[in-house]
């Protein structure tokens, strides 16, 4: 047998354990590094859980009193436009347009209080929802932590999937637990 062909089965022979050892070395690797997943449906508790639905009491019933405002506002404005149209023909020309100029003012100023106010409702309701979120994501980790999950997706990234991967309900019961209501700040 020649150098040059102890060689080539020399290097034959390398890259069979090379190749086995590999194989083997991942056989064990993928059976160790199985990774386990689970599904939150995130709208479902933004809508159900018990501090979303006292966040929703609670903006509906500032909607409705801001809606109030609103049409007394309007219905003031009105009445006051209705006025000044109906002694137009008895004021003299200046003092018409002062009357106009202090009308447009307080419909300017009123339509602005509004605005603000609406402004501080979404603010508001935007800061106690980024809150809601957030609770959902401890509870998820403290979830994640307990049953040795290393990934949680939401059930909107999920085209299809086991509905064993769903943890939803029981994040949804720590939620309610955790946090039974939550106030507009």
């Amino acid at each position: 047998m020649s150098v040059h062909s102890f060689r080539n089965i020399f290097v034959v022979v390398f890259v069979l354990l090379f190749v086995v050892g590999s194989s083997v070395g991942l056989c064990s690797q993928s059976a160790h590094a199985e990774t386990k997943i689970a599904v939150v449906d995130v709208d479902r508790i933004l809508i159900s859980s018990k501090a979303a639905k006292s966040i929703k009491k609670q903006v509906d019933k500032k909607r409705k009193t801001f809606l109030k405002s609103v049409k007394e506002q309007e219905d003031k404005l009105r009445a006051e436009q209705k006025e000044i149209e109906e002694k137009r023909g008895d004021m003299s020309k200046e003092d018409l347009i002062k009357t106009a100029q202090n009308f447009e003012k307080r419909r300017i100023e009123a339509h602005n209080t509004l605005q603000k106010k609406k402004a501080e409702l979404d603010k508001s309701y935007s800061k106690t929802m980024n809150k809601l979120t957030e609770t959902i994501t401890d509870v998820c980790q403290e979830i994640a932590d307990e049953q040795e999950i290393d990934l949680i997706i939401t059930r909107q990234n999920i085209i299809i999937g086991s509905n064993k991967l769903d943890i939803t309900s029981d994040v949804m019961s720590r939620m309610d637990k955790k946090l039974p209501s939550l106030s507009l700040e």
